[in-house]
């Protein structure tokens, strides 16, 4: 049996563009994220949103959305106005400060912060210290674990913007 050019240049353009409508058919084909962070698995926040997956791309507005964290305490922890929610990446943290006293005040400190604020318990990925002011809501409007309000008061960072 032979096969010529033109039925192996149809069979590719079928097998092709038709695993690729199946697989949008059947819901596994996904071209954009959708921002919402995986549920923790097993321990005592079993069922929570995994705050370890929130990523630099989210913005403070899909934080808000996911965690239930009120807009007015994740703006003062990061000295942001609450108009900039919407458009505020969680990977400009870092560029908002001018002076961290050489530690890292980044995405990792928002993850930090939705846990410490809602009492999530997780492993962090790194070491992240919080601006003062984010401890001090956390302290106040959060829900910290006895480890967590003891990790907050080694990991403070008075910072100026």
């Amino acid at each position: 049996m032979k096969l010529n050019s033109k039925i192996i240049a149809v069979s590719i353009f079928i097998i092709i563009f038709g695993g690729v409508g199946l697989a949008k058919l059947s819901g596994t084909w996904k071209t954009t994220s959708t921002k919402v962070p995986r549920r923790i698995t097993e321990g005592r926040s079993t069922g929570q949103l995994n705050p370890n997956d929130i990523k630099g791309s989210y913005t403070f507005r899909d934080v808000i959305r996911n965690f239930d964290i009120p807009a007015e305490d994740i703006a003062y922890a990061f000295l942001i106005d609450v108009d900039q929610i919407d458009s505020f990446k969680c990977k400009d943290v870092e560029s908002n400060f001018s002076d961290t006293q050489g530690k890292d005040i980044g995405t990792g400190a928002v993850r930090a912060f939705v846990a410490f604020y809602k009492g999530i318990e997780i492993n962090l990925f790194e070491e992240a210290y919080l601006p003062k002011q984010a401890v001090e809501i956390i302290l106040k409007n959060g829900n910290p674990t006895e480890k967590q309000i003891k990790y907050l008061n080694s990991h403070s960072v008075e910072v100026k913007k």
